[in-house]
This record gives structure tokens, sequence and C-alpha cells, in this order.
């Protein structure tokens, strides 16, 4: 727009698609507290704000999840409470499984599991009642799979994530088709089937770069990097680690970024760089700490404290350990872990901290990919 100001029209003259997206981002840098009075000056019920508004939050996922889902839930609010006529058909309902959906999927990368469910359930709700639908019932059903890998529900996947990568493909989402493999990917991975997986992602990276999908590219290579290190194959890892460090930097995906370092940690581990893998852990820690990611930092810190424990600095190992409890207690984060958490827990009061209790607690939701 060339830095000029944005003219507003007066209601009710509607907005323009270029009015929309600078309206969206008005009502964005608006603080929260001050939006409902300004709801009409803002626009904040118009559809032509609403629908740049939920692009730019799908964005930032990967940058900003902590406000994307604070901003979702804002808009879910004002949206449906009170009823507030939006548009002139099903508008309404799309706009609130749009922003449902866009708060689950934040709440899902910050492992908030239980929160997203709650807002997947809300989105379907509202996205059976839009007419041709069809692709909102699909990425929803992706974000509920993705989810089921976190739970590690793999036979679900496996049965359920082809079928809807076959439908992304009829619905003309190549992109979302191929995210639906990647959870196929990660489920043999996770399921002990790494040359399959490898095998999998490589023809990931093939298709992704003939739809010239740089950020599916970014994420497979970041994949088959932690699969290579795994297979204990340590030249074909570090290759695969430099090619997606730039792109994940390119794309300002401080997620993946994060989970790229954690998985250069371990690779730098398996090689026995103890520092090496230090300083990584630590740079993911650092990526996971400033978007939000808590349930990566929790885990991370349980990471460092068992690789200073094997290094012989256990007050250090200590210190990690404190610094994740809290978290994994308020987060709630491992309820199937629980026995594992009051060990380590006791360990710490006896100052000798149990190494199997640490690692088998973060086992239960360590998962860089």
């Amino acid at each position: 727009m060339s830095g000029e100001l944005v003219q507003f029209p007066s209601p009710p003259q509607r907005l323009s698609h270029e009015e929309g997206r600078a309206a969206a981002a008005r009502a964005l840098a608006t603080p929260i507290s001050e939006r409902e009075a300004k709801a009409s000056e803002l626009y904040l019920d118009e559809p032509e704000l609403l629908v740049p508004l939920c692009e730019l939050l799908t964005r930032q996922l990967e940058t900003s999840p902590s406000t994307v889902c604070e901003e979702a839930e804002f808009f879910y609010r004002f949206v449906s409470i009170p009823r507030r006529p939006i548009g002139l058909f099903d508008e309404r309902e799309y706009f609130m499984g749009e922003l449902a959906l866009i708060a689950g999927t934040a709440c899902r990368v910050l492992f908030r599991r239980e929160q997203a469910r709650r807002w997947f359930d809300i989105a379907e709700t509202n996205v059976v009642l839009v007419a041709n639908g069809a692709a909102h019932v699909a990425r929803l059903a992706y974000q509920k799979l993705a989810l089921a890998v976190e739970e590690r529900r793999f036979d679900e996947v496996l049965k359920l994530a082809p079928v809807w990568s076959e439908n992304f493909l009829q619905l003309g989402m190549p992109e979302d088709a191929l995210k639906c493999r990647f959870l196929v990917g990660i489920a043999l991975w996770e399921s002990g089937q790494l040359r399959d997986s490898v095998e999998l992602f490589r023809g990931i990276c093939d298709e992704a770069e003939a739809i010239q999908s740089m950020r599916l590219i970014a994420q497979a290579v970041n994949n088959l990097a932690q699969l290579y290190a795994t297979l204990g194959e340590a030249d074909e890892a570090l290759a695969c680690s430099l090619k997606a460090l730039p792109l994940q930097k390119q794309l300002g995906d401080r997620v993946g970024l994060a989970k790229l370092q954690w998985g250069m940690g371990d690779l730098l581990r398996g090689q026995g760089n103890v520092a090496g893998a230090l300083e990584a852990y630590r740079s993911a820690l650092r990526e996971a700490g400033e978007v939000g990611m808590r349930g990566d930092v929790a885990a991370l810190h349980l990471v460092l404290a068992d690789v200073l424990l094997g290094a012989g600095q256990d007050r250090q190992a200590e210190w990690e350990i404190r610094a994740a409890l809290p978290i994994i207690e308020e987060e709630k984060m491992v309820p199937e872990g629980y026995a594992a958490l009051s060990l380590l827990q006791e360990s710490l009061r006896r100052r000798q901290i149990d190494r199997n209790a640490l690692r088998n607690l973060h086992g239960y939701f360590r998962d860089p990919k």
C-alpha cells in the first residue's frame, strides 16, 4: 500500500479486500482490553476483516502460537457472544469454526492437549453447518489426526491418514494431502519402522519440491535428519540438518527451528560431542521458550539434565529438573507418567537423582518431530 493511510468507509458500505487487510492489522494492533468498546470503528464484525485476520493468525502459528491462541479465543468470543449477525448467509458459523480450529491448533502446538481437543469439538459443531464445508471438515480431521500422533494413537493414524490424504487430493489440496502423509511417516517412525519412514519422507521431499512447498520441504528434511541420526547414519543426518537450518530460518518457522536444533542436539550427543549437544539443546530451549512451547521447554530441561548427569554435573542437572517440574505440574502434561514424576520428585528430595525415572518421564512427551 506504499505507506498511504487507508481511509475506512462508514457503515453500511463494505470494506474492500485491501481495506479489510488493513483493518485486520489495525484490530490486532489494538489491545484486547480496548477492542470491545471500539468494535464498530474497528469493523470487528465485518467478514472482509475476519477473512484476512484468520489468514494472518494461521501464518503466525509457527512463530507466535501463544499470541495466536489468545487472539483466536478473543475473536471467537466476540463473534459468538452475543449472537452477532455476520454476513448474509452462514458466515457466522464459518468464522466460529475457523477461529475455533485456529485456537485448537495453537493449543496443540503449545502442548495443551485437553484445550486443543475442546476447541476442535467446538470447531466441528460449527463447520458442519457451513455449506460446501468439505475442505473445512478435512482440515479439522487433519488436526485431530496430528493430535492422535502426539497421543501415540498410531494405529488410528495409520488407518485414517492415508484416507484423508486421498480426500485432500480430491478436494484439490495437494499440500494438505502431503501433510497427512507426514503423519503416516511419524507413526511409522514411532512404531519402529524407521526405514519405511525414511523412504516415505524422501518421497514427500520430492513431491514437496514438485509443488514448490518450501515449508514442507524444510519439515521433511528436518524429520529425515532425525531419522538418520536415530539410525546412526551421522553423515546423512548432518547433511539434512544443514539443508533444513537455513530453510527454517528463511521461513521464520521458529517452532520448526526449535525442533531442528533439538534434533541436532540428539545427533551431536550420539557422536559423543557433549559440549555441542548442550549448546544445541540450549538453543532449542531458548527458541521454544520465546515461542511459548511450554511442553518442549519442560522436555528440553529434562533432556539437558540427563546429558549433564552423564557428564558428572549433578548440581546443574538438578537445576534443570527443578525448572521443568513446575511446568509439568501446572500444565498436567503427563498423567500417564505420574509414577515416574513421583519417583523423580522423591529422588530430588533425597538429593540423589533417579536417572531411570528422569528418562521415563521425558519419554512420555519427548517428541521433537
